[in-house]
């Protein structure tokens, strides 16, 4: 069985679809499957959970195989150009069984062994419900602001949406308990709400800022611009209701520098000890924190009323500035010192939710 295909192209798509593949105890995850069929071949990894295909055109006869190590025979022929030929014989049956596999492309030429096809996970059969169109980098850079408050799964944890990005009406957000963030575009609307895991949608950059039509199903969603095919498994659940977390009522709001409230931040972080999540004192614009019998000080210049004290986690604030940290300043916005604290930025659509902590304000005093 012979076929050929353009060598770039074809390289080009095995270090797409390799991507997905990690370490697995399952040999065969580790594989991608080749497929020659109707002057098409098609390349395909898993993790059971996420499929990734590309296609790029092909002539010849129609045969699969199980390519291992796929990184690796990527960067081996890194430097094929013009035609590629594939060549499959097999020998044996049952249990003896074997494929050689010779790829020739002007004087380089290669003979693997790849494995049989039979035992590569099957694409999931699944009928799509809903669907829709959107700029995949634009889509991306949503789910990347936001992504950093999905908690971490752990197996005493079966709220999915605690662990995952959730997508409802015009917005993408992303919650763990301790601190939320969303994003709002009101020029995507999803047909219907669902999650997905932030593994599985970081796949979308692969899509760089094309148009990508997405299909939703009970169980899966699937991504694709006609060459690239991006398939997850949807997680089960019911989605967090946004709205019932967000105050619409404030005492006290101010405004602050996020490079610079990072900053000092940061020389907290630097001078306490121990890895724990550190508490911080907030009041009227100084900061305090201790550890191990040991305080530190510092001040943030803010612009409004901050004549308030509160007390908060130092990574968790940390990663909501990072959301922010372009924005010359963000505002802060409380219901009172020990609910919730809202941060946005003028000029955007994105925000964040932050739940405060109770502190011992005697042993953080000035």
């Amino acid at each position: 069985m012979r076929a050929t295909v353009n060598a770039k192209n074809f390289i080009q798509a095995l270090d797409r679809v390799s991507s997905l593949i990690r370490k697995s105890a399952i040999p065969l995850l580790e594989g991608v499957l080749v497929r020659f069929e109707q002057d098409r071949c098609t390349l395909t990894s898993t993790n059971l959970d996420t499929y990734l295909s590309a296609e790029l055109p092909a002539q010849g006869d129609e045969f699969a195989f199980l390519l291992g190590r796929p990184r690796e025979t990527a960067r081996a022929f890194r430097q094929f150009d013009g035609e590629l030929v594939l060549e499959q014989t097999e020998t044996g049956e049952g249990d003896r069984r074997r494929i050689k596999l010779v790829l020739s492309c002007g004087p380089r030429s290669a003979e693997l062994y790849p494995f049989p096809t039979e035992d590569f996970p099957r694409y999931p059969n699944w009928e799509p419900k809903h669907s829709f169109t959107t700029n995949a980098n634009r889509l991306y850079a949503r789910v990347e602001r936001v992504k950093y408050a999905v908690g971490v799964p752990r197996k005493e944890e079966a709220r999915a949406c605690i662990v995952s990005v959730q997508f409802s009406g015009n917005r993408v957000y992303a919650l763990d308990g301790y601190r939320m963030a969303w994003d709002t575009d009101p020029e995507l609307n999803v047909p219907a709400p669902f999650m997905a895991t932030p593994d599985a949608l970081g796949h979308l950059k692969l899509f760089g800022d094309q148009t990508v039509s997405v299909q939703l199903g009970e169980r899966f969603a699937k991504v694709t611009d006609g060459v690239t095919t991006l398939l997850f498994r949807l997680p089960e659940g019911e989605l967090f209701k946004l709205d019932s977390a967000i105050p619409d009522k404030f005492q006290v709001e101010f405004d602050v520098c996020p490079k610079d409230f990072l900053g000092e931040l940061g020389y907290l972080k630097r001078a306490l000890r121990g890895k724990s999540h550190h508490a911080v004192r907030f009041s009227s614009g100084a900061l305090f924190a201790e550890s191990k019998g040991e305080r530190y000080a510092t001040r943030v210049q803010t612009d409004g009323n901050a004549n308030v004290a509160f007390g908060f986690t130092l990574d968790y604030m940390a990663d909501i500035l990072k959301q922010f940290k372009k924005a010359p300043s963000v505002r802060m916005k409380l219901v009172n010192p020990v609910g919730p604290l809202v941060i946005e930025a003028k000029g955007r659509k994105d925000h964040a939710l932050l739940m405060l902590v109770r502190i011992n304000h005697n042993s953080m005093a000035a």
